[in-house]
């Protein structure tokens, strides 16, 4: 369904009733079936308690640099602080890490436990942990691993502001199969790859969902990231970070991400290194040989996406740098300050805006706001990031290529008869192109009908004061529909009723 499909009556009536009403005040991409389909798409107490217990896993046989002492607070008490240190070996496929994590308990109740969720853990023998210790304003009396969830047991609850360090060591060995984490002949990517605290619901509690058939299903807070990554034997090795991989030297890299939603990195001997800068944000691709081509071509659609939707949503991308990586894999991810790319949309690059390529640059580079900068919980309201995200693709065509707002809509959406209820989670529904025909492709219809019946200057305010509303956070439907209009009518509800049962 697009725009020239819908009900001609409906949108009289909506808009009719809009205008009536009070306005508004402020308050992954995924393809054809006949090319791949993208799966989009703290503070240390002066007191302390130490506990270690040892895990029943397999021991790291490696040995690994020590973590440094830690002198430096972390930049925001609000804000978890990870600490790594990694020792990678490129050609055995595997990384040692020393890990730290400072907590900060701002839940405003007690907690009687820690969950924290380890991504690399749903695949067996890929993630093996050696030890686990706790030291802060609480001791640990245990802990359990039940797949990706590791809790940590404390004898006491630990008080609202209280503080904890959590240093584990663990092992990571990715599997020869590509992905978000895995390797091939051409590199090897490091993508939730390491244990992180879960947010907190006060009526819910822990937020942890399991991985699902179709979608994504992890949820995270902002924090601060800190990694020293040091390569074994590096002669040749690039690094692909979502933040700046400074070097300390022949062998090691410094990358520091703060206020973001994870850190990512992805090492090759075959990477190629392109670039753009703009209002003093660098944009680098990072390609294989053959696509430098396309590749600049995905640096510089995502370079001018990151300044219009910083004009269109109300605020700026927030950091400076941000990274694309064609990937070894079919499908493609984004990440915060990060994205990956498919080889498949590279070598098919036309050198026109009117393919994947240019549309998934500009699809993964909004989901900077609809999932980096606005999170949502992507396992239970996963339209809330992927259908913004793909009607900012239309946004960015309306800017620079007006005469191609049809093609968009006949080719990335109508021709694939797109129906269903847009607020799917992803456990509802297993087939792919169904869960992308709603999520993705009816929720970009729902969002430009809603523009249609409120207005263009209503429905872009409602955009920019959900972002400033949220930045940071972890938004929902309600407030989102709170944003775009705060006090629906009955004949409103029916209109969302259409798209969301």
């Amino acid at each position: 369904m697009g725009r020239k499909d819908k009900n001609n009556t409906l949108r009289v009536v909506l808009i009719a009733i809009i205008i009536n009403a009070s306005l508004v005040i402020s308050s992954c991409a995924k393809l054809s079936d006949d090319q791949p389909t993208l799966a989009l798409t703290n503070m240390p107490s002066t007191a302390e308690t130490v506990t270690e217990v040892a895990t029943n896993q397999p021991e790291a046989t490696s040995t690994i640099t020590p973590l440094p002492v830690q002198t430096q607070e972390p930049i925001s008490l609000e804000r978890t602080a990870y600490t790594f240190t990694a020792d990678l070996d490129y050609n055995k496929h595997n990384l040692l890490v020393r890990q730290t994590i400072r907590y900060q308990n701002q839940t405003g109740q007690a907690l009687p436990e820690i969950k924290l969720v380890v991504p690399p853990n749903s695949s067996p023998n890929v993630f093996s942990m050696s030890s686990l210790i706790l030291s802060g304003d609480v001791g640990m009396l245990d802990y359990s691993f039940d797949g990706i969830t590791l809790t940590i047991h404390l004898d006491q609850p630990l008080p609202e502001a209280a503080s904890v360090s959590i240093d584990l060591t663990y092992e990571l060995s990715p599997r020869l199969q590509g992905g978000v984490l895995g390797y091939t002949a051409k590199q090897i990517n490091f993508s939730d790859w390491y244990p992180f605290v879960s947010p907190y619901d006060t009526v819910n509690g822990w937020v942890i969902h399991q991985p699902a058939e179709v979608g994504e299903y992890l949820v995270y807070d902002k924090a601060d990231f800190e990694l020293t990554l040091n390569l074994v034997n590096p002669t040749g090795l690039v690094v692909a970070a979502s933040a700046e991989a400074a070097p300390l030297d022949l062998d090691s890299f410094k990358i520091v991400q703060l206020d973001s939603r994870n850190i990512t990195f992805s090492v090759s001997d075959q990477y190629t290194v392109l670039n753009n800068t703009s209002n003093g944000i660098t944009v680098r691709g990072y390609c294989f040989k053959g696509d430098e081509t396309a590749c600049q071509a995905s640096v510089n659609y995502s370079t001018n996406a990151l300044q219009l939707f910083s004009e269109l949503f109300g605020v700026p991308y927030p950091h400076q740098t941000m990274t694309v990586v064609e990937s070894d894999f079919e499908d493609g991810m984004e990440y915060d300050g990060l994205y990956y790319l498919s080889d498949f949309y590279f070598k098919n690059y036309d050198s026109t805006f009117q393919n994947y390529l240019a549309l998934l640059s500009v699809h993964e580079t909004a989901h900077q706001w609809w999932f980096g900068l606005v999170a949502n919980d992507q396992a239970l309201e996963p339209w809330l990031d992927e259908s913004l995200a793909t009607y900012s693709e239309y946004l960015y065509i309306e800017r620079y290529y007006p005469e191609l707002t049809a093609w968009w809509w006949d080719y990335r959406v109508n021709y694939y008869k797109p129906d269903g209820r847009v607020n799917l989670t992803i456990y509802d529904q297993s087939d792919l192109r169904t869960y992308i025909n709603a999520v993705y492709l009816q929720g970009a219809v729902f969002l430009d009908q809603l523009r249609q019946a409120l207005g263009d200057e209503v429905f872009f305010n409602g955009l920019r004061t959900y972002t400033n509303s949220y930045n940071g956070k972890i938004a929902t439907w309600d407030e989102f529909i709170k944003c775009m209009h705060p006090d629906p009518s009955d004949a409103i509800n029916v209109f969302y009723q259409e798209y969301f049962k």
